[in-house]
Protein backbone atom coordinates (compact mmCIF):
# COMPACT_ATOMS: atom_id res chain seq x y z
CA UNK A 1 0.00 0.00 0.00
CA UNK A 2 1.39 3.42 -0.93
CA UNK A 3 2.11 5.74 2.04
CA UNK A 4 1.25 9.41 1.74
CA UNK A 5 3.58 11.48 3.85
CA UNK A 6 3.40 15.47 4.02
CA UNK A 7 4.65 18.42 5.77
CA UNK A 8 2.72 21.54 6.80
CA UNK A 9 4.20 24.82 7.71
CA UNK A 10 2.26 27.84 8.78
CA UNK A 11 3.09 31.25 10.60
CA UNK A 12 3.28 28.99 13.80
CA UNK A 13 3.02 25.60 13.52
CA UNK A 14 5.06 22.73 11.77
CA UNK A 15 3.01 19.58 11.25
CA UNK A 16 3.50 16.34 9.62
CA UNK A 17 1.57 13.01 9.20
CA UNK A 18 1.20 9.85 7.20
CA UNK A 19 -1.79 8.96 5.52
CA UNK A 20 -3.28 6.88 2.24
CA UNK A 21 -3.52 10.72 0.20
CA UNK A 22 -3.85 13.90 0.76
CA UNK A 23 -7.77 13.17 1.68
CA UNK A 24 -7.18 10.37 4.12
CA UNK A 25 -4.85 11.00 6.60
CA UNK A 26 -3.98 8.63 9.65
CA UNK A 27 -1.37 9.96 11.80
CA UNK A 28 -0.61 13.54 12.20
CA UNK A 29 1.38 15.87 14.69
CA UNK A 30 1.34 19.28 15.35
CA UNK A 31 3.41 21.84 17.46
CA UNK A 32 5.78 25.13 16.83
CA UNK A 33 8.35 25.59 14.90
CA UNK A 34 11.19 27.69 16.05
CA UNK A 35 13.12 29.21 13.10
CA UNK A 36 17.38 30.63 13.61
CA UNK A 37 17.80 32.84 10.52
CA UNK A 38 21.50 32.75 11.13
CA UNK A 39 22.01 28.57 11.05
CA UNK A 40 19.45 28.45 8.90
CA UNK A 41 17.52 25.66 11.24
CA UNK A 42 14.07 25.05 11.96
CA UNK A 43 13.37 23.47 15.57
CA UNK A 44 10.16 21.70 15.61
CA UNK A 45 8.01 20.81 18.76
CA UNK A 46 4.96 18.52 18.99
CA UNK A 47 2.15 19.51 21.20
CA UNK A 48 -0.51 17.64 19.68
CA UNK A 49 -1.40 14.03 18.31
CA UNK A 50 -4.43 13.04 15.89
CA UNK A 51 -5.61 10.00 14.55
CA UNK A 52 -7.84 10.33 11.13
CA UNK A 53 -8.33 14.08 12.09
CA UNK A 54 -9.21 13.90 15.65
CA UNK A 55 -7.12 15.12 18.65
CA UNK A 56 -5.96 11.98 20.63
CA UNK A 57 -3.74 14.12 22.62
CA UNK A 58 -4.74 13.40 25.98
CA UNK A 59 -5.64 9.59 25.49
CA UNK A 60 -1.83 8.92 24.71
CA UNK A 61 0.17 6.22 26.58
CA UNK A 62 2.78 8.32 28.97
CA UNK A 63 6.08 6.33 27.50
CA UNK A 64 4.56 7.46 24.18
CA UNK A 65 4.38 10.90 24.60
CA UNK A 66 7.55 11.42 26.43
CA UNK A 67 9.21 9.24 23.80
CA UNK A 68 8.27 11.87 21.06
CA UNK A 69 8.92 14.68 23.29
CA UNK A 70 5.39 15.82 23.68
CA UNK A 71 5.30 19.18 24.79
CA UNK A 72 8.95 20.08 25.21
CA UNK A 73 10.51 23.40 24.66
CA UNK A 74 13.59 24.37 23.19
CA UNK A 75 14.18 25.35 27.08
CA UNK A 76 13.51 21.75 27.92
CA UNK A 77 16.15 20.47 25.49
CA UNK A 78 19.06 22.38 26.60
CA UNK A 79 18.23 21.73 30.45
CA UNK A 80 18.15 17.88 29.40
CA UNK A 81 21.37 18.50 27.20
CA UNK A 82 19.00 16.53 24.17
CA UNK A 83 18.72 17.74 20.70
CA UNK A 84 15.58 18.99 19.31
CA UNK A 85 14.21 17.59 16.30
CA UNK A 86 15.91 20.00 13.68
CA UNK A 87 15.79 20.94 9.76
CA UNK A 88 18.33 22.90 7.97
CA UNK A 89 16.75 24.30 5.39
CA UNK A 90 19.10 24.03 2.36
CA UNK A 91 16.47 25.92 -0.24
CA UNK A 92 13.10 27.09 -0.81
CA UNK A 93 10.34 28.67 -3.00
CA UNK A 94 7.32 29.07 -3.28
CA UNK A 95 6.49 25.62 -4.31
CA UNK A 96 9.10 23.72 -2.77
CA UNK A 97 11.26 23.29 0.76
CA UNK A 98 14.09 21.34 0.71
CA UNK A 99 15.72 20.48 4.25
CA UNK A 100 18.50 18.29 5.64
CA UNK A 101 17.70 16.83 8.88
CA UNK A 102 18.93 15.88 11.84
CA UNK A 103 20.23 12.74 11.30
CA UNK A 104 21.38 13.31 7.66
CA UNK A 105 18.29 12.60 5.54
CA UNK A 106 17.12 15.04 2.89
CA UNK A 107 13.73 15.82 2.93
CA UNK A 108 11.92 17.56 0.04
CA UNK A 109 8.25 18.66 -0.17
CA UNK A 110 6.22 20.50 -2.71
CA UNK A 111 3.07 22.69 -2.10
CA UNK A 112 -0.29 20.81 -2.46
CA UNK A 113 -3.19 22.87 -4.14
CA UNK A 114 -5.39 22.18 -1.64
CA UNK A 115 -5.06 23.12 2.31
CA UNK A 116 -4.01 19.59 4.30
CA UNK A 117 -5.22 20.98 7.78
CA UNK A 118 -8.62 19.63 7.49
CA UNK A 119 -7.98 16.38 6.25
CA UNK A 120 -4.68 16.21 9.27
CA UNK A 121 -6.24 18.08 11.97
CA UNK A 122 -10.27 18.49 11.65
CA UNK A 123 -11.98 21.96 11.37
CA UNK A 124 -8.99 24.34 12.26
Amino acid sequence: VPIFAYAMIDDRCFGNGVGFNEDRIILSLLGPHYFNAKTRQMGIGIEDIYLFSKEVTNVMPGFMTEGMGLGKTPEDYKESKTRQPTFTIIGASDKSLIARGGTGGIAIWTRLENDIRPAAYGER
